[in-house]
């Protein structure tokens, strides 16, 4: 089963579309420079300097997408607390409830599951650490909120009860209060520490051997596996055609251990979702994670998004499926099995690592991404942290396979992921870049790039400055520009997140811009000045940055910030 599965996994990774459509064009807007509203000749502030525009006088690009606004706390429609004791005689707790579980700090907890028709209009009722709920059983389905909320917790040794009549009651023990994260998008989400062929199971143990040492139960990180071989059967497909308000029964929460980390063939976690929740965890102690896996190899977007998202897809990208084992799974599927479970949950953030199965459409998929993050915060009631890690540098084959077709397309796909933080479309969307820790020579799959620890670290240290104030984004985010400035003979990059000061990785000149004129791309040497990248150039059509496939070093694409970070890949077309 263990060869099966890996041999799936590989195949299913190239078996992707070829052709390649335009990247998301952008048309110009003119920046009308600083302004005053005081009379002519005098300041606002006289006794401050005046704010100097870098970029006055410059036209500044815009994609022309609408921009991106905070989503609004919501609560999911389910009774309030209320001082009424249990009545129900039989009842069933959802399977997403267990043992070492984590529900959410600062929100409402949710308590829900069924019971027998017979029990309708009888009372299930709930406690946790003096918090205290009711609800009242109607068509077979409970849901009810506790009453107030609990700051995290890491503290052992607490019990949520639920509780029905003459001392019928479920217990739950060793729950934790903190912040829960969804791992989302293909087979480089979902890539395990167990790899996909032989060499790299082999490779990643020698290559993580220590940190899988340091995964021990004194953290208070716990996950939970969704796995998508096992929606690979009758019920599997019957969860996949509608959206779920439970996991399956043998879906539990765990103890990020050893054992549970790196476990057998199908049941060892996601390398990145691992150790993105180990170094939150480490900046910040006092907040217990629970990391869940809703990701699937394979997956173009449309699967992992709701129904509802897929209304506002462009046609390209709105009906894709997939086929693993004969079996195909349908448009918004993993979504409905895995991810609607969790909407009332009280989600922090997702985590993503999607796009090599839509690289075809790049020119549609900055609509898609849109509606489905936004989609996601509708769905999950909050303004959920969309963390978005950039497609990598692939290998020129994998497991012996010569990787072609839609691989060439990989630069067109993170030009669409980054170009929805620079116009500002998405709100509350950053990009973790990995074209620096993609695929090295020698390793023996080209398609899953063995090095998520960096990546897992990057989205940590940009979730901690944003979520808890623990550093800033200046410092711990990667280089991406805020605004592009042009005119007749130069133009401007205005970068934000530079660290104090843009550099390059090996202090060599800069490496890696071009500008398009005459309708072909050339090769430049731009100047740095402290967070602006300046390019002298005559009539530019556009400007771009790390177009090239295949890094194998550093030395073609060397921007980084102050504080050691490697710069986002963009690009973008003046007209």
């Amino acid at each position: 089963m263990k060869k099966t599965r890996r041999a799936a996994m590989l195949i299913l990774t190239l078996a992707l579309v070829t052709v390649i459509a335009a990247g998301c064009a952008g048309k110009p807007q003119t920046d009308p420079g600083t302004q005053t509203n005081a009379p002519d000749g005098q300041t606002e502030n006289p006794t401050e300097e005046p704010v100097v525009d870098v970029l006055a006088g410059y036209t500044i690009w815009s994609s022309g997408r609408e921009q991106g606004t905070a989503a609004a706390e919501t609560s999911k429609q389910v009774e309030e607390y209320e001082a009424v004791a249990p009545t129900a005689e039989e009842f069933s707790v959802a399977y997403y409830f267990g043992n070492n579980m984590i529900v959410p700090r600062d929100r409402k907890i949710v308590i829900w599951g069924t019971a027998p028709e017979s029990q309708n209009g009888k009372i299930v009722a709930a406690e946790f650490k003096g918090l205290k709920g009711s609800g009242t059983i109607e068509n077979g389905e409970f849901s009810f909120y506790l009453s107030g909320t609990l700051p995290a917790s890491g503290e052992k040794g607490h019990s949520l009860i639920v509780r029905g009549a003459d001392g019928f009651e479920k217990e739950f023990q060793d729950v934790l209060v903190g912040d829960i994260w969804l791992v989302s998008g293909q087979s480089n989400a979902d890539l395990t520490f167990t790899g996909t062929v032989a060499q790299s199971t082999k490779d990643l143990k020698n290559l993580y051997g220590s940190y899988l040492d340091n995964a021990t139960a004194d953290d208070n990180i716990r996950i939970m596996h969704q796995i998508n071989w096992n929606l690979l059967n009758t019920t599997g497909v019957k969860r996949m055609k509608t959206p779920q308000t439970d996991v399956t029964r043998t879906t539990k929460w765990q103890i990020a251990e050893r054992k549970r980390v790196y476990g057998a063939s199908g049941t060892s976690f996601s390398m990145l979702g691992y150790f993105f929740a180990k170094e939150l965890y480490t900046i910040n102690p006092d907040v217990p994670i629970g990391i869940i896996m809703t990701a699937c190899g394979g997956a173009p977007l449309s699967l992992l998004v709701s129904a509802d998202a897929l209304e506002k897809f462009p046609a390209s990208l709105k009906n894709r499926s997939l086929t693993l084992n004969g079996i195909t799974i349908p448009p918004a599927g993993i979504y409905n099995a895995f991810a609607a479970p969790m909407e009332k949950v009280g989600v922090t953030g997702i985590i993503f690592y999607q796009g090599e199965s839509d690289a075809d459409k790049t020119d549609d998929y900055c609509i898609a991404l849109k509606a489905s993050v936004e989609d996601f915060r509708e769905k999950f009631g909050s303004d959920l942290l969309f963390l978005n890690v950039q497609l990598t540098s692939y290998g020129y084959e994998s497991g012996g396979a010569k990787l072609e077709g839609v691989w060439d397309k990989v630069p067109e796909m993170r030009f669409a992921q980054s170009i929805v933080k620079i116009d500002g479309s998405i709100h509350n969307y950053e990009v973790i870049p990995s074209i620096d820790v993609g695929w090295r020579e020698g390793d023996g799959d080209g398609a899953h790039p063995y090095y998520k620890l960096e990546l897992g670290q990057r989205g940590a240290k940009m979730a901690a400055a944003i979520v808890y104030g623990i550093g800033d984004m200046e410092n711990a985010g990667c280089p991406i520009p805020g605004r592009i400035g042009y005119k007749d003979n130069e133009i401007v990059i205005e970068y934000k997140y530079a660290g104090g000061g843009l550099k390059t990785v090996n202090g060599a000149a800069i490496a890696g811009f071009e500008v398009k004129k005459g309708g072909s791309w050339q090769k430049v040497e731009p100047v740095i000045e402290g967070n602006l990248i300046r390019i002298a150039v005559d009539n530019a059509q556009g400007v771009r940055y790390a177009a090239d496939l295949h890094y194998t070093s550093t030395d073609t694409a060397n921007l980084c910030s102050g504080t050691d970070n490697i710069a986002v890949p963009f690009s973008v077309e003046f007209n």
